[in-house]
């Protein structure tokens, strides 16, 4: 699909806007949504700002954390409250982090799939690579710990692991892969 705008790139946007009644769809490529300014204008702020995405995964966030309910959580240093956090999308202080740690660890779990831990993609060019890097270091470790135990025979093995998979990356680099 072309873009409504430019007419020249494939479009990517579909914006969507109520007019006397009726909605109107408007399919933009990158650059022309980028540079048409009434679709900030319509969400009156960044449409991708963090307390917007917050106050969508947490929206009663006011209510749990009132005094009748909840005790409210407050940042010693600047006073800032975690409902505060939540509408504003950032911290008053760098005390606050520490202050909410409890609180953040259950935003984490939302975003991560039940953990707290970003564990993000790896492209798949890049993937073996990286994997035989973390092998190589791995055995290395292990190597330490043979010299330090006087097990030299498998320390001896294994740096001759390392060695083979060292050639491997070297030869795999000078592929492209």
């Amino acid at each position: 699909m072309i873009c409504d705008q430019c007419g020249e790139r494939s479009a990517s946007v579909i914006v969507k806007q109520q007019q006397h009644g009726q909605i109107i769809e408007r399919n933009l490529c990158h650059v022309c949504a980028a540079e048409n300014h009434s679709i900030n204008v319509a969400f009156e702020q960044d449409p991708l700002a963090i307390h917007q995405l917050l106050s969508n995964w947490f929206p009663n966030s006011q209510a749990s954390t009132s005094p009748a309910r909840k005790e409210v959580v407050t940042c010693p240093s600047c006073g800032f409250t975690f409902s505060k956090f939540l509408r504003l999308g950032k911290f008053g202080c760098d005390s606050c982090y520490d202050a909410f740690s409890p609180h953040l660890d259950e935003i984490f779990k939302r975003f991560h799939n039940g953990n707290i831990e970003h564990k993000g993609k790896i492209p798949a060019s890049y993937g073996t690579t990286l994997k035989i890097k973390k092998e190589i270091e791995e055995l290395r470790k292990q190597m330490q710990v043979c010299i330090q135990e006087e097990d030299f025979e498998k320390a001896a093995r294994l740096r001759d692991e390392v060695k083979a998979l060292s050639a491997k990356l070297e030869g795999g680099a000078a592929d492209g892969s």
